[in-house]
């Protein structure tokens, strides 16, 4: 495996000053990429409901494309892939930190929808699972998604692609993914969320990647 799979998942842990959390700061997900410093910390209160779960139909997957919704039936319906690319430190960006960032996906612009090979990258948010600044994507992902389940991919110009969720990884915060980073082999989509134990702001235990593969046309 070549060195730019060898990333390492970091989190980040750093009270947002200024945030109307009563002194609480929520977190999410920080990766770094080979000598980066830890990424930056996330969180916010966000109240906004979930959009409602829609089924489209999957498309061939003939060619690339750059994603721009996401649906996964049962857990969220249309919502954005933002391409937000990554910091000065390799790690991938995250939605911004509202009532509809919470519910979006970001993507670090390094391997498109139905590209020949390597893993499109995807991540989003987690929220304390107490609920008292509301929940997010990374919470309904983390009690709904299992392997088997369909997602699809969505971009400009009526592109269309399904992937099916084959594997789901939990990794301890201070342990490697490089699966995660992987840009040979065969195509697959990932999204990694924070998970496990939340011990404090930006800091929790463990990462849950989950993997699809694209399927054809049913």
């Amino acid at each position: 495996m070549d060195a730019t799979t060898r990333w390492t998942l970091r989190v980040a842990a750093t009270v947002l000053a200024g945030a109307a959390l009563s002194g609480t700061a929520l977190s999410g997900t920080a990766l770094a990429g080979p000598g980066a410093g830890p990424g930056p910390a996330v969180g916010a209160p966000a109240r906004a409901a979930a959009p409602a779960p829609t089924s489209p139909a999957c498309g061939t997957g003939d060619r690339a494309f750059a994603p721009r919704q996401m649906t996964i039936r049962g857990v969220v319906g249309a919502t954005r892939v933002l391409a937000l690319g990554r910091d000065r430190g390799g790690v991938p960006r995250t939605p911004p930190l509202t009532d509809r960032g919470k519910w979006q996906v970001g993507w670090d612009r390094q391997v498109a929808a139905g590209a020949p090979r390597g893993v499109m990258r995807l991540t989003a948010h987690t929220y304390p699972r107490d609920g008292s600044h509301g929940l997010a994507l990374g919470n309904r992902l983390l009690s709904t998604l299992s392997r088997g389940d369909r997602l699809v991919v969505a971009g400009g110009g009526g592109d269309r692609l399904c992937y099916r969720v084959t594997r789901r990884l939990d990794v301890r915060a201070e342990r490697t993914a490089p699966a995660y980073y992987a840009s040979t082999g065969r195509h697959r989509l990932a999204i990694l969320v924070c998970s496990g134990t939340r011990r404090g702001p930006g800091d929790w235990s463990h990462r849950t990647i989950w993997f699809a593969e694209p399927v054809q046309r049913s």
